[in-house]
C-alpha cells in the first residue's frame, strides 16, 4: 500500500540500498567516494517530498538535520550553500515542507555559532525571501508582508562582507588629514581590518594589544593593520591622541571632521563631494554602512588578494 501515510513514513525511515564501488579487471576500487556521493545523492529517494504530510513527522526532521550536518556535507558555507539550494529547489515552493525546510536551514545557520555560516543565512534571505517569484510575490508566502522591510534590509551589503568576498575598497585619510591612504596598495600576505572608535571601552582596551601584537609579531611575518577609526567631530582629536598616547605604529586611517564636511556639503552643487570623489570613493566615506560597522571593534582577517578569509563578530567577547 505505498499510497498510504503509514506506509510512506515506514518508506522514510529506510536509508536506500547503496550499491559496490565500482572496481577495475584487477578488482581495485577505482573510486573510493563512490558510495559516499551515491548515498547523499540518492539520500531522500524513500521520501516523498511531494507529501507535505510527512513533514509534521519527526523522522523527517532527524534526516533533514543529519543530511546538513557534518556527516553528510563538509561544514563550509558555500557547500552548506549549494545543498541547500539543490535541495529546496525541488520542493513544491507552495507546499509545507518548502516553508518547513527552507525556514529550518535559513534559522539554523543563522543561529550558528561557526564563522562564516551567516553567509548562508544572507543566501537564504536572498533566494527565498527577498526575492520575488514568477507571480511577483517573496517565495517565503508564510512570512507577513510587514517583515521584508527589515528581513531585507541591507542585505546586498551583508552579502557583500560574508567570508569568501573581496573586500570592498577603503581610501581615506591618515591622522594628518592630508595623506589618503589606499587599501588596495598593501602589499602584505594578510591584512587585519580593524574597525574602531577612541571612545569605545573594549576599543580602548584591544587597540593597544593589537598594536604590541603588531610590533612583536605580525609586522615581521608581513601582516599589516589598516585600522579605521572614528574620527568625526570631537572624535577626531580624541583619535589623534589615543594613537599619540599609546604609541600606535599600525596604519591608522579614518573619514576626518573635515572630510566629513567636505563631502556633507551641499553648497556649489557638492563641488567638494565630487572633488573628493577623485581620490577615494562614495563606499570608503560611507565606510560603517559599507562595512556594516554599528558597534566597535569590529575586525575582518584579509589574504593577499583582499579577498575575507575571517571576520569577528563579538571581537569584544574575545
Amino acid at each position: 500500500n505505498p499510497n498510504l501515510l503509514v506506509s510512506k513514513i515506514v518508506k522514510m525511515s529506510i536509508d536506500v540500498e547503496i550499491p559496490d564501488a565500482p572496481k577495475d579487471e584487477k578488482g581495485r576500487i577505482t573510486d573510493s567516494n563512490f558510495q559516499f556521493n551515491y548515498f547523499r545523492t540518492h539520500y531522500w529517494d524513500n521520501v516523498d517530498l511531494m507529501d507535505e504530510r510527512l513533514v509534521n513527522n519527526p523522522i523527517f526532521h532527524n534526516k533533514l538535520e543529519y543530511f546538513f550536518s557534518n556527516k553528510m556535507m563538509v561544514q563550509h558555507w558555500d557547500t552548506v550553500i549549494y545543498h541547500a539550494f539543490q535541495f529546496c529547489d525541488r520542493l513544491n515552493p507552495k507546499s509545507r515542507t518548502f516553508e518547513y525546510c527552507v525556514g529550518w536551514i535559513t534559522q539554523t545557520f543563522g543561529k550558528s555559532q561557526q564563522m562564516g555560516m551567516d553567509k548562508v543565512y544572507y543566501h537564504m534571505l536572498d533566494r527565498y525571501y527577498c526575492s520575488k517569484n514568477a507571480e511577483g510575490k517573496h517565495p517565503s508566502f508564510w512570512v507577513d508582508e510587514s517583515k521584508y522591510a527589515e528581513l531585507c534590509k541591507d542585505l546586498d551589503v551583508k552579502m557583500g562582507i560574508c567570508l569568501g568576498e573581496t573586500a570592498p575598497k577603503l581610501i581615506l585619510k591618515d591622522t594628518s588629514d592630508t595623506k589618503w591612504v589606499n587599501l588596495y596598495d598593501l602589499k602584505a600576505e594578510y591584512t587585519i581590518l580593524y574597525f574602531w572608535d577612541p571612545e569605545c571601552g573594549h576599543c580602548k582596551k584591544t587597540t593597544p594589544k593589537l598594536e604590541t601584537l603588531y610590533k612583536e609579531k605580525l609586522k615581521a611575518r608581513n601582516v599589516e593593520i589598516f585600522a579605521v577609526g572614528k574620527a568625526v567631530g570631537e572624535d577626531f582629536e580624541k583619535w589623534k591622541k589615543f594613537i599619540k598616547d599609546n604609541k600606535l605604529t599600525l596604519i591608522n586611517v579614518g573619514v576626518t571632521d573635515q572630510l566629513f564636511k567636505d563631502a556633507s556639503d551641499k553648497t556649489d552643487n557638492q563641488a567638494k563631494l565630487h572633488n573628493l570623489l577623485l581620490y577615494t570613493t562614495i563606499e570608503s566615506l560611507n565606510y560603517q554602512t559599507t562595512y556594516d560597522v554599528f558597534s566597535t571593534p569590529r575586525v575582518f582577517v584579509l589574504d593577499k588578494n583582499k579577498k575575507i578569509i575571517a571576520k569577528f563578530e563579538n571581537f569584544r567577547n574575545k
